[in-house]
Parts: C-alpha cells; structure tokens; sequence
C-alpha cells in the first residue's frame, strides 16, 4: 500500500481554488475525497522516470554503480575557458520556506523546511539529529536555532532512522547509526545503500554496513544493546530506488525486507524475522527492564504472511516470538482476515520496574464510520496483555502507512503522543481552533487508564502563533525531560516544552525542500520560482527564506521571460478530477488563496472548461511550457499538446482558451500508450513558435514544423531507451542543435540517457559517453560557454563542454541528491538547480567574455 496524496492537496486546494472566484464552485475539481485517491498517480509518475528495462533489474544496484563512478570521475574538472575560476554552487535555500502550508482551520502559516523522516537526542551533549527524506542527517547543538548538514558527501542521503547508541560517551564522540533509505511506504521514498556509522558524533562517517542485507531497501529501524555496543537489531522495509512500489527496485534482485541482527558492530548480519521470507519491519525497541528483551512491530506484505504483528525476543534478538493473539487482547495480524493492517509501531516506557508498552496498528477501527486506519492498545503489565484505547481510533486519518508514529513521554507513562495525517477542520467550523479528534498530533494524559483513556488535538499552539504541517513521521521525547517532544513532519522540525500545548518552530537553517520543477527570473539573477512536494510552490527574492506563494503540492513552475511578473504553476493533475493550473500576472505579491485558476470541467455538469480535454491521462505534474517566440503563450500536456494563446490575458477560469494542437476533430495523440511529459520550442522572439517538440513517458518524440498543425514522430526509442522523456532542449545559438535526456536506467553502457540531433530533430544518435545508468531528469544549455551543456541526474550535476561527447561530474560545494529541474539564464549568467531533498543551488557564472548569443 502507497501513501496517498498529500493532505495540503486534499484540504487546502480547495479554499485556495474556490476562494479565486465566487463563481467557481467549491470543491468543484479538487474535493478531498477524489485528491486522496490520486497518491497512485504520484507514485506512478515517480516509478515512470526510473524504470529498469525488466521487472527484475537491480536498480539499487545500478544507483550504488553510479555513485562509484560519479566518485571516481575526475575530481576537478575544469570549466570551460569562459570562466575565470571554478564556480562554486551557491545554496540558495529554502532554509526555511515563511509562511507555509500549515493546514489548520483557521489557517496558521508557519515557516516550512521539507519532509523530516526521523528524529534523534543525544541529551548528553545538549544535540538534536533530524533526517531529512532525501536530505541527510542535520545537527543542531543549540535546539534548533541552527543546523549543519552533515552527511552532503554520502552515497545516499535518503534518511530512514537515526540512532545514538545509548551509554556515557565524551563529548562530541557519540556513535551515532543512521539507516539509510526512506521506510514511508511513499513513491518517492528513495531506497538507501545500508547503515553507516559515526563515532564522532556525525561529523564522519563510515559504510555501508550491511549492503549485500539492506541496498535497495529502507532500513527504517534500529536498536543498539545498552549492556552490548556490538549487539544490534535493524528493520527493513520498502525501498522504492525514486520508484513506485509497484516496481521497487528490481523485484527478484533485492534482499528480504525482514528483521536482521548482528553481533559485531554491524558488520556481519543475519535474518531472524521471518526465519524465511520477507516481511516489513516498522519499529525495532529495547524492552526497557529487560536488557535481553526486545520488541519488533511489523508490516504484512501480504495475506496470509503468517510472520506479522507484534513480535518479542528473550535472547538479545536471536530468535522470536510472537505476541498477538486472543490471550494478549490484540489483533491476529494475518493480512488473510484482517485486509487492513499494513503496518504497527510501538512505544515502551519504564513504570516503576513494569514496561508499558503502547501498541499502534493501522487497521480500521469496527466502529470507524469513515474507514480510517490507527487503533492504538496499551499494556500495563510487560505485554502479558493489551489494552484498546477507543478514544484513539483513526489516529492515522487515513495514512497509515505513511505516518503513524506514537511516543510515549520520557518521564510520565500515562503520556503518549500519536501522529497522523491529520484533519483540517474545527468541532463547528467558527474559527475557535477547536479541532475535532483524531487529528494529526493528539496527546492523552491517561493512557494507562485504556479503555476510559482520552485524547486531545495539539495541532497548534494554544496563543496560536504557530501550527504543525501535516503527516507526522517522528515523535521523540527528550530524554528524562518531562513534556519535552521535538516532531519531524513533511513540513520539518518542532519543539514543545509543554506536551504540545505550544510548538516552537525549529525550520530554521534547514534546506530540505523536495523541488519538482523551478524556474529563472529573466533580469535578476536572485529570482527564482519552484514548486515543492507537499509544500506548494515558493518563490525567491535572494534570501535563503523563500516565501510561500501557493498551496498544494507545487509541480512545474515557469516565469516569463519577458514579463516576470506571470507566473504559471501545477497543482497536481489528475484525469476526470483535475487538469489545469494556477496563475498570476501580479508576480510574487500574489500570495497562498489568491491565485488565478484555470482548469478543465466535467462536461456533464458545466460548459465552462478551459479547452482541456477533461478525460485524457495526464501525469501528476503536468507539463508546462512558455513559447520562446510569443512569450505569453502556454503548452500544456496531457497525452496530446494543448495551446493557449496570449494566456495571461484572460481573466479567471475563462472557458475554452486552450485548444488542442495536432491532426483529428480533438487534436492528435502524442504519447500513444503514455502521457506528455517534456516540451519545447523553436523560435526567435516575437514570433510564433513553428517548431514544437514533445516528449511522453515512454519514449516517443514528437515533432511539429507547422506551428503545430502536424505532428510526426521524430525518435522511435529504439532498444534499450524506450524509457521516460525527461527534457528537450534546442541550442539558443543554433536551432539545429537538440538534446533530449531520458529518465530511467538502461543497463547499458553507454547508457543512452542523453541524446542528440545536429539536424533539427530528424535524426538522433546517442550523447551519453561518460554519464552513469542513471535517470537524467533535465538539461539546460550554459548561459556564457558555447558548446557547453548541463544536465541534472539523480546522483548530482554533469557538464560536457564537448557538445555532448563526453560528461563529467561537477559537484563543486553540490550535495550528492538528485537533481529534479535545472535551469540557466543568459542575460544573468546565472545556472539554477532544483533538488528533490536539498533545496535549491545556483551558480553566478564569472565569465571572461560574453559570448554572442541569439535567442532567448
């Protein structure tokens, strides 16, 4: 099971959407109970761009191949002559992103860094570790006030569980685990390379520990033996390689998602749970009294699985065995008869010499009226017996498998916290900030009381000057503080010193943000505009805080190049539900609710549609393009090219100003068996584009000469490269000149992931020769040196200075992450690069010449 669509899409959308106009109905394309549903479609648009070429190529290992050789490239590689240095990449932010989407009613904007996966404290030294998704390990030795990236140069930095091994340690030399790729369950919850170790307190790093156990999975889990450093217990789970769990990784080529224990500091491992199979592992703990006990909540992965639920270990965690079943009071974990639980999570605590336990599972509580999952149990007695807590069902909303932790407080045992996805809404929608349970955060002071047990929502401070983001994923008490819990988001990092009645906003100096798509101002070089999962679409004005400008989750975003002050961005997209953008002529002074709309509408129930087919596939981040000739003219893609003519002069929600390009009554299919995925154009400024090219997600490439009236196909995937068009791009000083780079991986060397044609785009030959098998997502020409061209992959940032012949990395102060969008400027000299993970970085090219450059 996937995670489903992000609770900003599904709540916010549409106050945002309806409040743009009167006349548009509320709700009308963007309710919250179709937005849920579309999680797929992310997932699916994450799993087209990296694809194997069979279902059982090992891309974990074709991502670790490429690391390799990324690190074994040339360590320097000269820039072109053009420059007078080695240009260093600039982090630009967003560190954090002012006034983001935090989704209470009323609405509270908060400052946002991007999704945090897990939470440690060493509460020796006073430090908090945060993980972001694809971001790292983060530190910070002044509780937040500022954070340093620790783990930039890793082969990974897709964050699973963070651990500081227990014991007196000297100051700034605790050993510190981290488990490396994401355990969320999600479609982009990249996979990781294994466990690497610090005995510095993160300042250095050695691994991976277990590569040949954990590549391509999550370990999501781990549990260091307090009387035994040597002694250590991980958790696996899905890892998705920046694939859908539809095709993770490579099926048959991948290790067992199971529980593995190891009794030489993690350098040997073994299975223990299952002792044959495969089985998710959520939460691995040491029984607090019992220093030989230890408890592992897990994750069915299908029915009749048999090795599911709530598991103990008497033996240091040799073997197992396990607990739930009609003489404990808990659930029978068997996916055969209970089709709901997908995932646990536990919470132990020491009660004056007695272990409570609190139990979380995702099934579907018998008395939920609305299907969401989270039923939390509680035992009093060690885990003789369990008991429900009804005033927590549907702590999940919805999510489980996706965010789901509980934490029970560091000093007091009735205390325990539980996280979710969270609702958006108060008890009688008057503004009061009373909001109903479940919600997203809740805390009860009466756990232990079970049955009579009651919770309360603490999603925002009670003077109301902050609120948390939605989907928790870590809740971790401070150590022997009572009340204290720092809280790990997809909007970041919070602190309260009071149980959660107030929150501190720890998103300080943390640049995390997971980009999909980002464009340059045409004039400034500090102007920037990109959109974010989970966080909207954000803008920059030359300060590491970029402000929130738009709700949901932010897709492609494009400024115009002549006039910057439109703007254009995607929301998601989804076939009968949602198809269109969001736009302003009012540049960034247009902020979150007040953004222009235009989307395709149901034709059996108003006539007053955009043009856009309301039926066709479309893929969750649609794409944009401007025309390089008549600035303000708009494409947008679904499985046939769409074109809107003077776009920013519309009014809001005009009908009918798109219209299909192509041959046929509805215009032509561009992307047969697919959907658009990359656009471009050719053109000088002022002209109408005759030129038009398209790319799909598998693999054809299109090409018009007739202003699109006409399509032909241009590039029929030949072999191996019948894979994800990622980007087109034309050479703006000679048209004849286009690359194209495809997302996936090939298996072949070279890997045919960057292509080239010298004739217009009749013609393609391959001009990868020196890239690794692996996606290469955007490209984009350099604004100063001929013959020069950048491309985003996603292990970094390449450079041919060669027109293509060959590649080399150029990482100069870059963090090894993917690279989602790319973009470069001539008039600025200036090269923008969007992470999914790290934020965003730029380079401002000092240049010994201007080179005469033509175009746009």
């Amino acid at each position: 099971m996937l995670k489903l669509n992000s609770v900003m899409a599904a709540l916010l959308l549409p106050l945002s959407i309806a409040s743009i106009q009167p006349a548009m109905a509320v709700g009308k394309g963007i309710d919250q109970e179709a937005s849920e549903g579309n999680g797929n479609a992310r997932d699916a648009y994450f799993m087209l761009r990296r694809q194997g070429p069979t279902a059982d190529f090992d891309v974990a290992a074709a991502r670790h191949a490429a690391v390799e050789q990324k690190i074994s490239a040339k360590p320097a590689f000269a820039l072109p002559a053009a420059y007078q240095h080695a240009e260093v990449w600039q982090p630009i932010g967003p560190a954090p992103m002012i006034g983001g989407q935090t989704p209470t009613f009323p609405f509270i904007p908060s400052p946002v860094s991007g999704r945090v996966s897990a939470i440690a404290i060493d509460a020796q030294d006073g430090v908090v570790f945060a993980g972001g998704a694809q971001g790292g390990v983060w530190r910070s030795s002044n509780s937040g006030a500022t954070w340093q990236a620790l783990t930039d140069n890793l082969s990974t930095l897709s964050v699973g569980t963070i651990v500081v091994a227990p014991g007196v340690h000297p100051r700034n030399q605790a050993t510190v685990y981290l488990g490396t790729g994401e355990g969320n369950f999600s479609g982009d919850s990249y996979s990781g390379f294994g466990i690497f170790k610090s005995t510095d307190s993160g300042h250095t790093w050695q691994g991976p520990l277990g590569f040949a156990q954990f590549r391509g999975r999550s370990v999501n889990t781990l549990a260091v033996d307090r009387a035994n450093a040597n002694n250590i217990i991980a958790g696996s789970a899905t890892g998705v390689c920046g694939v859908a769990g539809l095709n993770p990784c490579g099926v048959g080529a991948l290790p067992n998602r199971a529980v593995y224990h190891s009794t030489d500091g993690g350098l040997t491992w073994t299975q223990v749970l299952p002792t044959s199979g495969t089985e998710r592992a959520s939460r691995i703990l040491q029984d607090p009294n019992v220093a030989t006990r230890f408890w592992a909540a897990m994750a069915p992965l299908q029915p009749g699985g048999g090795t599911n639920g709530l598991f103990v270990s008497n033996d240091s965690g040799a073997t197992w065995t396990a607990v739930d079943g009609v003489a404990t009071g808990l659930p029978v974990a068997d996916l055969a008869n209970n089709g709901n639980f997908v995932r646990g999570y536990i919470s132990l605590m020491n009660n004056a010499g007695t272990t409570v336990i609190y139990y979380g599972t995702s099934e579907v509580p018998a008395t939920s009226t609305t299907g969401d999952g989270g039923t939390l149990y509680v035992s009093t007695d060690g885990g003789t017996t369990f008991t429900n807590i009804p005033a927590a069902d549907g702590f999940c909303q919805g999510q489980c498998t996706y965010d789901m932790p509980i934490a029970v407080d560091s000093l007091n045992a009735n205390v325990v916290y539980t996280g979710g996805a969270g609702a958006s809404s108060t008890d009688d929608n008057t503004n009061t900030g009373n909001e109903l349970t479940p919600s997203q955060f809740m805390r009860s002071n009466n756990g232990l009381s079970g049955a009579t047990a009651t919770f309360a929502s603490h999603v925002r401070s009670t003077d109301q000057s902050t609120a948390l983001h939605a989907d928790m994923h870590a809740i971790t008490p401070w150590p022997g503080h009572a009340n204290e819990v720092w809280i790990g988001n997809d909007g970041g990092v919070w602190q309260s010193l009071d149980g959660g009645n107030n929150w501190i906003n720890r998103n300080t100096t943390l640049q995390i943000a997971q980009f999909s798509g980002c464009d340059l101002d045409p004039f400034d070089s500090k102007r920037a505009y990109g959109g974010t999962q989970d966080n909207g679409t954000n803008g920059w004005s030359g300060s590491v805080g970029w402000p929130h400008l738009d709700f949901g989750d932010g897709g492609f975003a494009l400024i115009d190049q002549v006039n910057p002050n439109n703007l254009v961005h995607t929301y998601y997209n989804q076939s009968s539900n949602l198809l269109g953008v969001g736009y302003t002529t009012n540049g960034f002074a247009t902020t979150q609710g007040n953004y222009l709309g235009s989307f395709a509408d149901d034709p059996n129930t108003t006539t007053d549609g955009n043009g856009i087919g309301f039926t066709d596939p479309v893929l969750f981040y649609a794409p944009l393009h401007l025309d390089r000739g008549v600035h303000d003219t708009l494409y947008y893609g679904t499985n046939k090219l769409y074109k809107a003519d003077a776009f920013f002069s519309f009014p809001n929600q005009t009908p009918n100003i798109f219209h299909a390009l192509g041959t046929g009554a509805t215009g032509q299919v561009l992307a047969p068996g697919g959907v658009l995925t990359a656009i471009e154009t050719v053109a000088s400024i002022g002209v109408d584009a005759q030129t038009v090219f398209t790319g799909s997600t598998n693999g054809h490439v299109f090409r018009s000469t007739d202003g699109g009236v006409s399509f032909s196909e241009v590039d029929a995937t030949p072999g191996v490269i019948a894979q994800y068009v990622s980007d087109i791009v034309v050479n703006p000083r000679n048209s004849q000149i286009v690359f194209q780079s495809r997302s996936g991986f090939t298996g072949a060397s070279p890997a045919h992931n960057v292509r080239k044609s010298t004739d217009g785009g009749t013609t393609w030959g391959d001009a990868s020769s020196g890239l690794p098998d692996i996606p290469v997502n955007a490209l984009a020409f350099d604004p100063v040196a001929p013959n020069t061209i950048w491309a985003g992959t996603d292990v970094g940032v390449y450079i041919s200075s060669d027109g293509g012949a060959t590649w080399n990395p150029y990482s100069n102060g870059l963090p090894n992450v993917a690279v989602f969008d790319i973009k470069a400027n001539h008039t600025t000299d200036t090269i923008l690069v969007c992470t999914h993970g790290r934020g965003a970085f730029s380079l401002v090219l000092d240049a010994i010449f201007i080179d005469d450059f033509e175009g746009n």
